[in-house]
């Protein structure tokens, strides 16, 4: 029996990138100029973003969810350097969204916030 390879999942402050098999269907192609904000720090101004390249696509659901093909090897960064290392992301199809955590305290999902 064939091993199936386990799917990969980062996080970058905020953000969370999951690798997917295939992408949904009916997404609606973004056209961002140089740079996509994948996450808009809400304490410091340190966004998160990927660099607009030949080989890397994004795409948004009705909901506003962004996913991205990639076939090279893609940055994540942020605007403040020193908040946070860089991440290569390796070829693939992605989902980005926004981490979120349980409070077990108020028994609530909330955001994570950067």
């Amino acid at each position: 029996m064939a091993e199936k390879r386990k799917k990969r999942m980062y996080f970058h402050g905020e953000c969370v990138i999951v690798e997917l098999s295939e992408l949904p269907k009916n997404l609606k192609a973004r056209n961002d100029k140089d740079s996509i904000m994948i996450a808009e720090s809400e304490t410091i101004g340190n966004e998160h973003r990927i660099k607009i390249k030949e080989g890397v696509e994004f795409f948004e659901d009705e909901k506003g969810v962004l996913y991205m093909k990639n076939t090279v090897p893609t940055d994540v960064y942020c605007l403040h350097t020193e908040r946070h290392d860089t991440l290569t992301l390796p070829e693939g199809l992605w989902q980005i969204d926004k981490a979120v955590e349980y409070d077990y305290l108020t028994a609530k999902v909330i955001e994570v916030k950067d």
